[in-house]
């Protein structure tokens, strides 16, 4: 997070921090303006205009409406934007359009349709301004201070907010509803100015593309969706607000006209229960720091709806009306308490880069509840009466409390840790990425001492028939160092820059900690060696082992790197450390990295987090340990592989990066139950069903991804694996695009180029017309059920026509489109494949055309695979772990997805 350069930042009073002091004059000036606003308007169409009650309900509708449908736009422009700008933006536009109704009113050309479209563009000015100005918070601040922040801003706000009501109203009283609306013209004034003199710098995003903004709203979407603290803390907003709409668009009727309060009284109430805000606002640090968040904000739901009581039993009397008072500033109390608690959660938590969005996502589901609950309060007072739509209001407030209880942040002891902010990256305070150096940042706190025998230790484990054992305690030291490279470090910058470019605008990376750590990563410290062919595809493979250490093969290596394309670094299973670059002949490549598009989709979907502890199944050269490790901090992070010599060189490497995960030679399908459970699981080979032993150790809250699929490598699936804070496991199978190649002991099924060539001259094919179009290559979701129902097919993606060939039995067919709605279709041996690709089509149709399955893992080790209706179903086997090994190399060229791990 930038500095403030106020020298009073790290101050621990707030009130001496001078950029604090302007924001929270300029908001409380906003809060009180806009007071008189709520107040003058309605008096200005009722008793000026003559507006009727319908005509009164449409002003408030048009008031109300922006909120719903600008809040997600809001905030994505917010985090795309520079926060303060946006801020006076919204406060000069809101400004401008409140000063038509005092000059109309002067000209005696005032009408109600210019008082709506004022109210539309007021609100719309209003949630641009809130959304950058709730967010903007953590930038002027450090988050260890955010809840003292939001406690001084929710009392002072609660105060302003009273003190506007009455200045509205004597301005009201003075000088007429129209011309006190200048009062609030110059609250936004005051608030612009204020703003405009904050001095601290803003992280802004680091943009090499312009992404569509609804791009950016669903990626806001699915930040709150998959933060487990976010989405609860979001939802007991939600539905804190629906239960209060409730209440509140009756309370007022029933203590004016059931309990015949009079306006004196209803007015001293009021201004009780906005006490009780501040009050509660300005406690809430202590009281947390006593009983701890969790328990503060529990015990603070639990007592709402206990509050509405007084307010049930009341009958009209003096007594009533005190106790009515003093519950509702218990109430609110609460309310401050609470929401101050749980915005300053959200706010620590949150990355710099996802604020305004993670705020605007929580702004338009309790903007839109709010009129559901009006609707649902006027349904309930009509049918019902008024007292039982109360009643029904303070049941609903047991909701939030219910969402909180049965998370686990209801045992929340202290406020969270900040996510990590790398430096150098990512965001900027003037310096572009590409500025940021070579070398990776520390990841997280410093490693344990090598005796501690555990984030060092490899330990080899026998996949075979005997008792496992560890043989090693930990690796040794790297036999030669790094090399230290030589090229420009401007040039490996820029290179990085450009794939992490390159990768953004193909939508696989956006903004945030894996691109941040992406763009610090050296690729040439992990993979100082790499292979590249330098055969024909048709003829015996020959491969040339690259080194960074030579001066010659620095630029080749360089682009090979950086293209994000998979890299080989291991032929033939040998020692990867301390080998002699040259040419390799004959044989096959056994290790090597992912491509760096799917990888980066794939990490994204993790959601790493400081602190989570993560498995990495898979290590490959390290780039998913590394990446971990930065996000994380290494002491929570273990990496497998299967292969020691690939260990032995990714533990060297990621010690050179300064990267201390624990690095372990064994099994990848039994884990690593010793530094279990972990938050994530993420597995880089293919596997034909979900290995239970991971499943057993992905903790509460957790989640796994792995690729899913059978011995042919052409349409795989996505395995995603949850487990809710109750220890449920929720599972399901998304077909996409790319996967990773399945591991050791994968049975895997490719085309040969002999078997190609044969498809090719068509020999002995059987041509007929049909008119039955082929499913689209974009109907991902009916080729992984084909590959599933009807095993054993591999696609020819290098085929300018639809070929698929089944090399067990040597079937294959081709499709080629010969006019409209006609396709000839060549068909060789023993399997109808066509028949089988149109019957199961029309099966994937029946069933909804799914794109993803339910996975479900039953106690017994029953997995099967099913669509949301149970139409379409099969079940899971490990036909194609065989144990058999490899059939045969998989030609570069025709390679669909990736290979190996990351």
């Amino acid at each position: 997070m930038t500095a403030c350069p106020d020298s009073s930042t790290a101050s621990k009073s707030l009130w001496r921090h001078r950029d604090f002091r302007r924001y929270l004059t300029g908001q409380a000036a906003s809060v009180a303006g806009s007071s008189i606003s709520s107040m003058a308007l309605p008096v200005l169409a009722v008793l000026h205009l003559d507006a009727t009650p319908g005509q009164v309900a449409w002003l408030a509708f048009w008031g109300q409406l922006p909120p719903a449908l600008l809040a997600l736009h809001a905030g994505a422009l917010a985090d795309r934007h520079s926060k303060r700008r946006q801020m006076i933006t919204g406060d000069l536009v809101s400004a401008t359009a409140l000063v038509t109704v005092p000059v109309a009113a002067a000209l005696e050309e005032l009408t109600l349709a210019q008082l709506m479209v004022v109210a539309v563009v007021h609100g719309a000015a209003g949630v641009l301004h809130d959304a950058a100005a709730i967010s903007l918070l953590p930038t002027l601040v450090d988050r260890s201070l955010i809840q003292r922040g939001n406690s001084r801003i929710g009392g002072l706000f609660a105060i302003a907010a009273t003190g506007g009501s009455s200045l509205g109203a004597a301005l009201t009283a003075l000088l007429g509803p129209a011309r006190a609306l200048l009062g609030d013209v110059g609250s936004y004034l005051l608030s612009a100015w204020c703003t405009a003199r904050i001095q601290a710098r803003e992280t802004t995003p680091a943009r090499t593309t312009q992404r569509r903004l609804r791009t950016e709203i669903a990626e806001g979407l699915r930040y709150v969706r998959d933060d487990h603290r976010l989405s609860v803390l979001t939802w007991v907003n939600a539905t804190t607000s629906l239960a209060l709409a409730v209440l509140n668009t009756l309370w007022a009727l029933y203590l004016l006209r059931v309990l015949e309060m009079s306006a004196t009284a209803f007015g001293v109430v009021l201004g009780t229960g906005a006490l009780g805000a501040a009050a509660g606002a300005l406690s809430a640090p202590a009281v947390t720091r006593r009983f701890g968040p969790g328990p503060m904000m529990l015990g603070a739901l639990a007592l709402t709806p206990l509050t509405q009581v007084p307010l049930l039993l009341a009958s009209p009397a003096l007594g009533w009306e005190i106790v009515i008072g003093g519950a509702l500033f218990l109430q609110l109390a609460c309310a401050g308490a609470a929401g101050t608690t749980q915005r300053s959660i959200r706010q620590i938590i949150t990355e710099d880069y996802m604020q305004a969005r993670m705020q605007a996502v929580s702004t338009w589901l309790t903007s839109g509840a709010r009129p559901l609950g009006a609707l649902l309060a006027g349904g309930l007072g009509t049918w019902a009466g008024v007292r039982p739509a109360l009643i029904a209001g303070a049941c609903l407030l047991v909701v939030p409390l219910v969402v909180l209880a049965r998370s686990p942040l209801r045992a929340l002891r202290q406020m969270p840790a900040p996510p990590p902010t790398p430096e150098g990256t990512g965001y900027t305070t003037g310096q572009p990425p590409a500025a940021a150096g070579p070398a990776v940042p520390a990841p997280g706190p410093a490693p344990a001492a090598e005796g501690d025998g555990r984030r060092h230790a490899v330990t080899h484990l026998n996949t075979g028939g005997t008792e496992a054992g560890p043989t090693a305690p930990a690796l040794p030291e790297p036999r030669t160092a790094a090399p230290a490279p030589d090229a420009s470090d401007l040039q490996v910058a820029a290179a990085r820059t450009e794939m992490v470019a390159r990768l953004e605008e193909a939508g696989d990376l956006h903004p945030g900690p894996v691109r941040d750590a992406l763009l610090a990563l050296p690729r040439e410290t992990l993979m100082p060696q790499a292979y590249v062919r330098r055969s024909a595809p048709d003829e015996p493979p020959r491969w040339e082992l690259l080194d960074w250490s030579r001066p010659d093969d620095r630029e080749e290596l360089l682009v090979l790197l950086h293209s994000g394309d998979s890299v080989s670094i291991q032929h033939e299973g040998e020692p990867i450390l301390g080998r002699v670059s040259g040419v390799r002949s004959g044989g096959s490549m056994t290790a090597m990295s992912s491509t760096m598009g799917m990888t980066a989709d794939l990490l994204q979907r993790l959601d790493l987090r400081r602190g989570q502890r993560v498995l990495d199944v898979g290590t490959g050269v390290g780039v998913t340990a590394a990446v971990a490790s930065f996000i994380c901090g290494h002491d929570g992070v273990v990496t497998l592989d299967i292969d020691r010599h690939v260990s032995e060189a990714a533990h060297s490497r990621l010690m050179a990066l300064g990267c201390r995960p624990a690095v372990v030679t064994g099994d990848g399908l039994g884990g690593w139950p010793e530094l279990g459970p972990y938050d994530r699981i993420f597995v880089s080979f293919a596997v034909p069903r979900i290995p239970p032993a991971l499943v057993a150790q992905l903790a509460p809250g957790g989640r796994a991804l792995m690729t899913l699929g059978t011995s042919s490598p052409s349409w795989p699936g996505l395995a995603v694996i949850t487990r809710t804070p109750t220890s449920v496991v929720e599972a399901e199978l998304v077909a996409v695009e790319f996967g990773h190649r399945g591991g050791a002991g994968f049975d895997r099924l490719f085309l040969s180029a002999a078997f190609r060539k044969q498809i090719a001259a068509s020999e002995g094919g059987r041509t007929r017309r049909s008119r039955l179009e082929p499913p689209a290559d974009t109907d991902r979701g009916m080729w992984l059920a084909l590959d599933h129902l009807r095993p054993g097919l591999v696609r020819d993606f290098s085929a300018e026509d639809l070929t698929i060939g089944a090399p067990r039995c040597g079937s294959w067919v081709r499709a080629r489109r010969v006019g409209d709605r006609c396709w000839e279709v060549t068909a060789v041996g023993p399997r109808d494949i066509w028949a089988e690709i149109q019957d199961v089509a029309g099966r994937w149709r029946a069933a909804g055309s799914p794109h993803t399955y339910r996975l479900e893992i039953d106690d017994d080790g029953v997995q099967r695979v099913t669509s949301r209706c149970g139409a379409l179903s099969w079940t899971l086997t490990d036909a194609s772990h065989t144990g058999t090994g490899a059939t045969g190399e998989l030609d570069p060229l025709l390679e669909k997805g990736d290979s190996h791990a990351c």
